[in-house]
């Protein structure tokens, strides 16, 4: 491999796709993949275990992976590891949440939209240094009028709203919620105003549905 080339890291819970993404970049001259994970918390691990300097040098990052989640991630990565330059690729690429990802210290973002062409050539300009993200974002949030990402609805929630959200899963009431957490039911009852408004939600069927397919 050239001096200039590029290690990649994947990380994404779809394995046919991680496994098509690495035949792909192998058949690069100037790619090589270092590694393919599942999980925000495989992600995490790697890093602590690699080698020094740093055995990568893009990491190819889906947000919605098995906990934490990519947006949670991302923040530590700029801390813990600001060297390793990051390509979110996602399915999810509402303004909003493309913004939200630049904030969190991505050096680039890609919709799985994308063909191959568009995708090695943002590897590539991330490797090089530069910052690959659709042009203007905010104003075609609004424009579009679209509901918020179910991502970033999610990460609205506070701990405690968290918690209360996987207890009403398992079925408990407002007043067994209550008993449980040391909280009064009218605290209670509260708390799960402000988690339907913060996941623009309208009725206990979707939460219920949202909390499955969060993992909640």
């Amino acid at each position: 491999m050239a001096p200039d080339s590029c290690r990649l890291l994947i990380v994404d819970d779809h394995v046919m796709l991680t496994q098509s993404l690495a035949l792909l970049l192998a058949g690069q001259a100037d790619m090589q993949v270092v590694a393919q994970l599942a999980s925000g918390d495989a992600l995490l691990d790697w890093l602590e275990h690699a080698s020094h300097p740093l055995p990568a040098d893009v990491l190819l990052l889906d947000l919605h992976i098995p906990g934490p989640d990519g947006l949670t991630v991302l923040p530590l990565l700029q801390q813990r590891w600001p060297q390793l330059r990051v390509l979110v690729f996602s399915t999810a690429a509402a303004p909003e949440l493309i913004e939200r990802v630049a904030a969190a210290g991505a050096h680039g973002f890609l919709a799985k939209s994308a063909d191959a062409e568009q995708l090695l050539a943002a590897i590539r300009g991330v490797h090089a240094g530069q910052r690959i993200f659709p042009v203007r974002p905010r104003l075609a949030a609004a424009a579009s009028g679209a509901a918020t990402e179910p991502l970033l609805r999610l990460h609205r929630l506070s701990a405690r709203e968290r918690e209360i959200v996987g207890l009403i899963r398992t079925g408990l009431t407002t007043r067994e919620i209550a008993e449980r957490l040391s909280l009064s039911e009218f605290t209670v009852g509260t708390h799960r105003r402000n988690i339907m408004h913060k996941l623009e939600l309208t009725n206990m069927a979707a939460l219920l549905q949202f909390a499955f397919d969060h993992g909640l």
